[in-house]
């Protein structure tokens, strides 16, 4: 799958994964090298917060609506913990850079 932006038609990522399951989402990016073409998408719960500890890499992230919605874009140097993010139902995580460009309230989606 790709991710793209509904708006401008731009590709993110050529390489979307979602990562539904327990175990997936806990390996993350930790056994990944840093790969610009890849897009990790997660579930999230309300008040769910995200992290990069243990990695050596940033990651740009967009929280997104249960409509695909922007939310709220911010990249997550290594050892860090991410603020909360009210209404985010996914997150998409890219290698630091990889959501340059992408504003609050554009859509995105998977093809």
């Amino acid at each position: 799958m790709r991710l793209v932006s509904r708006e401008s038609g731009r590709v993110l990522a050529t390489d979307a994964r979602w990562l539904g399951g327990f175990w997936a989402r806990g390996r993350g990016w930790l056994a990944r090298p840093p790969a610009p073409t890849v897009a990790l998408g997660i579930p999230l719960t309300e008040g769910e917060r995200l992290h990069t500890i243990g990695m050596r890499f940033a990651l740009t992230i967009a929280y997104c609506d249960s409509h695909d919605c922007v939310l709220c874009v911010l990249t997550l140097p290594p050892f860090r913990i991410a603020p909360r993010v009210p209404g985010a139902a996914v997150a998409w995580e890219l290698v630091a850079g990889g959501l340059e460009g992408v504003a609050v309230g554009e859509m995105l989606a998977c093809d």
